[in-house]
Formats: structure tokens, sequence, C-alpha cells
């Protein structure tokens, strides 16, 4: 037996797996969460295991309002903010503008904190080459919403080559 054990008994093993484990999880929490793989979006509300951010232009009445942009719960805050109002002072802001949609999208951004890892860009024509994207939909709405995506840099968020 090890030294531990015959003074401690297995109770000293099982301290040092729990401690493990909390030092595993508390280093998750700390970093941002990895583009695009730990981000998803929904046309139908909050997905289970996640954190979201609500999509929406109140004056289009396509069944916006339970449209997010959500990112695996257990990683770094990513600080997304919407805004159906023109960008948010203080943020860096990407404008989401589907160009065909009649219904006010033209002052919708979504916004990051100053120091965000995340180069967003936003394309109502086909995602970005050399981006990691995704597809930006709300099937309920008839004007041209199936072929724009969110785009930023693959791996942005945690630091140094994770994933």
């Amino acid at each position: 037996k090890q030294w531990y054990q015959r003074r401690y008994g297995d109770h000293f093993a099982m301290l040092v797996v729990l401690i493990l484990t909390a030092v595993v999880l508390t280093s998750a929490e700390q970093t941002y969460p990895y583009w695009p793989k730990q981000f998803r979006w929904s046309y139908a509300g909050s997905l289970p295991e996640h954190d979201c951010v609500t999509v929406n232009e109140p004056g289009d009445p396509h069944y916006w309002g339970n449209n997010v942009l959500c990112w695996e719960r257990g990683y770094k805050d990513p600080g997304l903010r919407w805004s159906y109002a023109g960008p948010i002072p203080g943020m860096r802001c990407v404008n989401v503008n589907e160009p065909a949609d009649p219904h006010y999208w033209g002052n919708n951004y979504l916004c990051v904190p100053a120091d965000s890892p995340y180069d967003f860009s936003f394309s109502y024509a086909g995602s970005v080459l050399g981006k990691g994207c995704i597809l930006i939909n709300e099937p309920g709405d008839p004007h041209h919403w199936d072929n724009n995506y969110l785009c930023a840099t693959v791996g942005a968020g945690p630091p140094g080559p994770s994933y």
C-alpha cells in the first residue's frame, strides 16, 4: 500500500480525485467557448446545457421571438448582447441584416465586449470563405434567411490550441 493509504485509507485518494475534478471544472469555466464548435443556433428556443442570447426583431411578424444564439454551458460567458436599436456603446458590434427582409433589420446588431476574442462578421449571401460559420435562419420568415451566416475565425475563444 502507498503511504497515504496506510495512514489515511482510501479517503485520501478520493479527496485528491475531488480536488482534481474541481480544478478541471474551474479551468473550463475560465476559457471561452470554441468557435464554432461550441455554439449553436436555434429558431425554437433555448437548448439544454447551453446559455443563450435572444436574437429578435420585434417589428418582424415572422416568429423571431424564440430565436437564440447559444454556447455550451460551463465556459466563460462570451458577453454576447443583442440590440434591435443600433450598436451598443462601448462594445464591438456586427450588423445582422437581411436586406430582402422589409421588417426593420437594418439596425440589428450582435455585440461583444471590446476585448472579446471573437471577430464576428455577418453574411446574407452564404458563408464566408476561411471563417467558421453558423447558419442564422428562421424557417417561418419568407424573406431569404436561408443563406445568412454568422462567421468568425475558427478556434476563437480558448487561449492557445486547446482543440
